[in-house]
């Protein structure tokens, strides 16, 4: 690079050469330079000071293999020498944890992004010695987070009362956001209906939803639940903790969105269709009294179910409801868009991960998961779906019933299962039909017995199963989740040669 000198040519001619060597020393700053190869500044003997952050400065970049880096990016400070760069995840504000910690010589820097993470980055600049300058006294910080902007529910409110007086009339997401650690009331349904919300907590510390009688969690589009726990021990529902609306708008039928089926010659079917995914992120819920997740009163299609990352605690006999499964596409009244009954919903893409699930209750009447209907192409245009489970514990789910109900028949349904712990779990062939197709490792998935050790299924223990006792405490599958202790006090750890290298990862 060289030097830039100004000429004299009249006050035109510099009036553009000055312009044009501001534009210089930005591009010098964004390349990287050295002292050796500088503009000379015209700030000199100066302390300076650090460049201004702000939500502009802020951007994502995409890799070609799909990962994302934030890129920050700030204004030159004439004089210096470099900048001091520093980025901490603060998702814990009392233990940071460094990302980044670099001098750099231009005006940008990046970082890996990590979803729903919150960090503090600072940018200090640097003097010049040769040009008599010194440090900024300070470095400029920014709070940034890669979640999305939320209104904070107030500390005692109830959660349905608030949120459904404040919930915005809008088609772009938007998100509540819980205080770390508080407990909150439920006491009637929270109405999310046709809009698209985050209801998220604390990583940390998260809040609990204490439900009553009535609470519960409505919705007729994408909702994603993070970072709480909630406990169901009060409810009465027969149905869903989450649940589809029982009034969903006319905008969500298939013939609204022009969904045609398969089975229906590629004509929309009478049923209401959600397209956009529900998704429980790190949550705890306590002993939940009938269906975890339920399509309610009205026949639904549903494109995307995801439990991530959480713990489960189910306390149902069965007494309250007989269709009362864990996973449950079967409609109370399969109430269809045009009035009528529509009697074929279902559950295209079902993804459980890195969870526990277990039910501290004898069941002999509930499958754990019922489909209600074995061809997704009566309600979506093609019979292809999925059921995906990865490194999870799962425990009397439900020890006296089939596993599954109407599990989809037929090869274009895929079953990936890979380091599961299945224990006291009935039936699991009810789930895996022969004639699915497999994403599978049989030889590193299921520790699976049934209440006594050794009673398995004949096609259980061909296919699926193994007799041996994964030495999981018989008194800790009987406890409730206890909110106020690290993994909610429980200890699922495994003792077994296989089945203490799979399961769920947090009681490896």
């Amino acid at each position: 690079m060289k030097k830039y000198h100004l000429l004299t040519w009249g006050s035109l001619c510099a009036t553009a050469l000055m312009a044009l060597c501001a534009m210089t020393a930005v591009s010098c700053a964004e390349d990287g330079y050295d002292d050796d190869e500088r503009f000379e500044s015209t700030v000199t003997n100066s302390q300076l000071a650090s460049p201004e952050l702000t939500k502009d400065c802020f951007s994502t970049q995409v890799s070609s293999d799909g990962s994302e880096r934030i890129k920050v990016t700030w204004k030159v400070v004439a004089g210096a020498s470099g900048y001091q760069c520093n980025v901490n995840n603060v998702d814990d504000p009392a233990n940071p944890v460094a990302i980044l910690d670099s001098i750099v010589d231009g005006i940008t820097v990046s970082f890996p992004m990590t979803e729903d993470t919150k960090y503090e980055v600072s940018v200090r600049t640097l003097g010049n010695a040769k040009l008599g300058n010194s440090d900024a006294a300070e470095a400029s910080t920014y709070a940034y987070s890669t979640m999305i902007e939320a209104i904070v529910v107030p500390e005692g409110s109830d959660v349905a009362e608030y949120i459904n007086a404040n919930i915005q009339d809008t088609e772009d997401e938007q998100a509540f956001e819980l205080k770390a650690g508080i407990t909150y009331t439920c006491n009637s349904p929270i109405e999310f209906l046709d809009h698209k919300v985050t209801l998220r907590g604390d990583k940390v510390k998260h809040p609990i939803v204490v439900f009553g009688a009535e609470g519960r969690i409505y919705t007729s589009s994408q909702l994603k639940l993070k970072f709480i726990d909630f406990d169901c021990t009060e409810m009465a529902t027969k149905w869903g903790v989450i649940e589809m609306s029982p009034e969903p708008p006319a905008s969500k039928s298939a013939e609204s969105q022009e969904i045609g089926a398969g089975k229906n010659s590629n004509k929309p079917a009478d049923v209401f269709v959600l397209m956009d995914p529900i998704v429980v992120q790190n949550c705890g819920f306590k002993n939940v009294p009938s269906c975890f997740f339920s399509v309610g009163a009205c026949s639904w299609g549903i494109q995307d179910l995801r439990i991530l990352n959480s713990v489960i605690q189910m306390n149902n006999d069965g007494s309250r409801n007989s269709n009362g499964s864990f996973i449950s596409a079967y409609s109370s009244e399969f109430k269809s868009p045009n009035g009528g009954s529509f009697y074929y919903g279902c559950i295209r893409n079902i993804t459980i991960q890195e969870s526990t699930v277990y039910n501290i209750a004898e069941n002999s009447k509930c499958f754990t998961i019922r489909f209600n209907n074995k061809d997704i192409d009566r309600v979506f245009p093609t019979a292809d779906g999925t059921f995906t489970a990865k490194d999870n514990t799962m425990i009397r789910m439900f020890d006296k019933k089939n596993f599954a109900d109407r599990t989809p028949q037929q090869a274009k349904y895929v079953i990936t299962m890979y380091n599961n712990i299945w224990l006291n779990c009935y039936l699991l062939q009810k789930l895996c039909h022969q004639n699915c197709s497999y994403d599978t490792d049989q030889s590193m998935n299921v520790v699976y017995a049934y209440s006594d050790f050794g009673t398995l299924d004949t096609t259980d223990k061909n296919k699926w199963g193994t007799e041996e006792d994964p030495g999981i405490s018989q008194t800790e599958i009987l406890k409730e989740l206890d909110f106020t202790k690290e993994n909610y006090g429980l200890d699922f750890t495994a003792t077994g040669a296989l089945s203490s290298t799979i399961g769920d990862p947090r009681w490896k």
